[in-house]
């Protein structure tokens, strides 16, 4: 059995924004590497033929190079103004002998190869095959005012799609108007029994930019020596004890731990470059407030904090009956509830300076999305 694989990457991806989507950073390449790479996992995959905007030819060739593939089987088309012309020109690319095809879109970057042996034994099966999914929203029809549907009716559609090549050439063949997918064209010219497979949640198609916000995570630490002094702060918790803190600022190594978690995750420089401790502005400050600044680079970024686990280690004084303030305190500061906030305390079984009360340290990590 021999499959051909049409790749649909004619688009200029005017919703997106300036740049084009399946050229944007995903996983370890791009999306439309991202989209390419499980079919050639598929020995029975003969040719990929990838029907991509003229002008976007050198920058594909050269996002596979950079991803490290080099692989015959695939070969660049001209993609067309719409998808129906993007998969008719990737139709007349096909070869000669090929037994089926596979329309994939390539701003779907997250296909699995679980999915692709599903919809490839589908159409073994029936001849066509489909991945869709249930809708989970309430449905109204707006054409003549505002009418409920049945959304048990309705599914939404995937790609890749895998056809028998008769079924597909005869359809397209036959096709002179524009359609959104390929189950359209092949119901109006073709019509035939579709094996309906279940789809892949994961398996999204890539519009905006909040798409590709991949999860980001960082991880953060710090440590101040302790002093005799009347109490410390953690996590803007106020702790009466014996000690303060050796510190430039008011010293709450839980907060400073966890500004670094952040700001590794978002790919930026530590709290020592961002707040330097011979900048006079930042005596005594308080670690709340240096927080809100970490935060808003975050959001400068187009990233929101969804989750903290923070580990702090103290043989004195003793944290436990403090957690739940901390927590408190924290989901105020980080706008995200309590729940998502993890707080841990620990000694270090009076080992070293930390077991001997003579500095308190903390772990942080941080999770943004």
């Amino acid at each position: 059995m021999k499959i051909n694989v049409i790749i649909t990457a004619g688009g200029t991806s005017q919703r997106y924004g300036a740049e084009n989507k399946l050229f944007a950073p995903c996983n370890d390449s791009c999306v439309v590497v991202e989209a390419i790479k499980p079919f050639l996992t598929f020995e029975q995959v003969s040719k990929i033929i990838v029907a991509i905007h003229p002008s976007y030819s050198d920058e594909l060739l050269n996002a596979l190079e950079n991803a490290h593939i080099e692989d015959n089987r695939i070969a660049l088309t001209q993609g067309g103004l719409s998808r129906t012309q993007t998969v008719k020109h990737g139709l007349n690319a096909v070869e000669d002998d090929c037994d089926y095809v596979i329309i994939h879109d390539g701003a779907r970057p997250y296909v699995t190869a679980t999915l692709i042996n599903s919809v490839i034994a589908g159409a073994l099966e029936n001849g066509v095959a489909l991945p869709l999914l249930p809708l989970t929203d309430s449905l109204v029809c707006i054409k003549f005012g505002v009418d409920p549907v049945d959304r048990a009716d309705y599914r939404r559609v995937q790609t890749p799609i895998c056809a028998r090549t008769d079924i597909l050439l005869k359809a397209y063949a036959k096709c002179d108007g524009e359609y959104l997918d390929d189950i359209a064209v092949i119901q109006k010219h073709a019509a035939c029994d579709v094996k309906i497979i279940e789809g892949d949640p994961d398996n999204i198609k890539i519009t905006t930019k909040e798409d590709l916000h991949t999860p980001l995570c960082g991880i953060g630490y710090d440590i101040h020596r302790l002093k005799a002094g009347n109490g410390i702060k953690l996590m803007g918790t106020l702790i009466p004890c014996e000690f303060s803190f050796v510190a430039h600022s008011d010293g709450d190594v839980a907060v400073h731990a966890l500004m670094d978690a952040i700001l590794s995750a978002i790919g930026e420089k530590d709290i020592g470059h961002l707040f330097p401790v011979d900048d006079s502005r930042y005596d005594d400050a308080d670690s709340l407030e240096l927080l809100q600044t970490v935060l808003k680079k975050a959001t400068e970024k187009g990233r929101a904090l969804k989750n903290v686990s923070v580990a702090i280690i103290a043989e004195r004084p003793m944290l436990a009956s403090y957690i739940d303030q901390m927590r408190n305190n924290m989901s105020k500061a980080l706008n995200i509830p309590c729940e998502r906030i993890g707080i841990t305390a620990t000694t270090n079984e009076q080992v070293g300076d930390l077991g001997n009360s003579k500095s308190i340290a903390c772990f942080a990590t941080a999770l943004l999305l």
